[in-house]
């Protein structure tokens, strides 16, 4: 795992995103990430000797990650064209909402080295079910949630804190103008060889809008993450969170 300290619980989905990235792409490959927001993930790779591009339709969060010293340009993928190839293209959490799907992937597939590797890390919401969402709104309403979370406004963890009926707060606060999961994968084989697919916890991640940035936070999510993985693997909560890795 990534040497990446949990001081924050930004730094806890970071320090996984990082996990899933450098144990598949080797040291040196030239990376360009679609969707590298303020540059988190971006600036690890770069202080890890890997040489990364990081891309963003967002200016300011463009701007957020240049000031952490990585390459990164304003641009929307499918369109962007810098006339280069790359040895790994990695959309973290970003994949679902970029249009159109299949010129998205056709595009990857283009720019990708031939012995390169594109890496998705997302999730499929039409997975989750009842008891997931029932231990997610039990670890909110714990002692420790209801201590350390400041409601937010329009974030999910906010909604179910006050929901009576969990289920439908969460089909309610779903938005329903991403890809689904099944549409991503459908759309990676049908120009990549799909090497390998997983499950992943994603859970935990809901937290970080609501959290302090605190190391009690950020142990908090920690835990969180770790009880997810655990009952995830039992097969008591469904996992969230996908990771795809293909190849050309």
């Amino acid at each position: 795992m990534p040497d990446l300290t949990a001081n924050r619980p930004t730094d806890v989905p970071t320090r996984e995103t990082l996990e899933f990235l450098v144990s598949r792409i080797p040291i040196g490959a030239k990376v360009l990430e679609v969707g590298c927001g303020e540059g988190q993930i971006a600036c690890e790779l770069l202080q890890r000797g890997y040489r990364v591009t990081g891309l963003d339709s967002d200016s300011e969060a463009i701007t957020r990650a240049q000031a952490r010293g990585v390459r990164a340009v304003v641009a929307s993928w499918p369109k962007f064209d810098r006339g280069v190839s790359f040895d790994a293209i990695a959309f973290t959490r970003s994949l679902h909402h970029i249009n159109p799907l299949r010129e998205s992937i056709v595009r990857a597939r283009e720019l990708l080295n031939p012995n390169g590797f594109l890496l998705i890390e997302d999730f499929a919401l039409d997975d989750v079910n009842e008891a997931t969402v029932a231990w997610f709104a039990k670890v909110l309403r714990s002692t420790q949630g209801k201590a350390l979370i400041n409601p937010v406004t329009d974030q999910l963890v906010t909604q179910l804190l006050s929901a009576t009926d969990i289920m439908q707060t969460w089909r309610d606060n779903r938005a329903h103008d991403l890809h689904p999961f099944r549409a991503i994968n459908e759309a990676i084989a049908a120009q990549f060889v799909v090497l390998e697919t997983q499950s992943a916890p994603y859970f935990y991640r809901y937290l970080i809008p609501v959290l302090p940035e605190t190391s009690a936070a950020a142990s908090f999510v920690d835990e969180v993450l770790q009880q997810e993985a655990i009952l995830g693997n039992r097969g008591e909560i469904v996992f969230l969170g996908r990771r795809i890795v293909a190849s050309p």
